[in-house]
């Protein structure tokens, strides 16, 4: 059976790593939409929660791939796990930016109607 090298395996943590601050910036915008935005509270939340899930997933990637140079006869298993967990961890911060490129737009058009209103 193939065996994930110490370097993958390294490789694999830090992705996951990277993965679990990006969590944490977009908790962080999360939090400021809806403590800064009028009319995006629930956006805000719903983008806060994307955050903390993001950093679920990868800390989960990260305690897989920890483990694969102790369990050479399953890092195989551990390496896939590890990145299905980065891979759930990516799509919900795709998901995450476009909730808030909703908001963006949304921002956009009112202000853009607003100064229609007043031309």
């Amino acid at each position: 059976m193939h065996e994930i090298s110490d370097e993958n395996a390294k490789a694999a943590h830090k992705h996951a790593s990277l993965s679990e601050k990006h969590g944490k910036s977009v908790e962080n915008c999360g939090n400021v939409l809806k403590d800064l935005s009028q009319g995006a509270e629930e956006e805000g939340k719903l983008i806060e929660e994307y955050g903390k899930t993001i950093q679920e997933h990868a800390r989960l990637a990260q305690e897989f791939a920890q483990a694969i140079p102790e369990n050479k006869s399953n890092s195989t298993e551990l390496y896939v796990k590890s990145a299905e967990e980065h891979s759930k961890a990516a799509q919900l911060h795709a998901d995450a930016v476009k909730e808030y490129l909703k908001v963006g737009k949304a921002y956009i058009d009112k202000t853009r109607g607003d100064l229609d209103k007043q031309s």
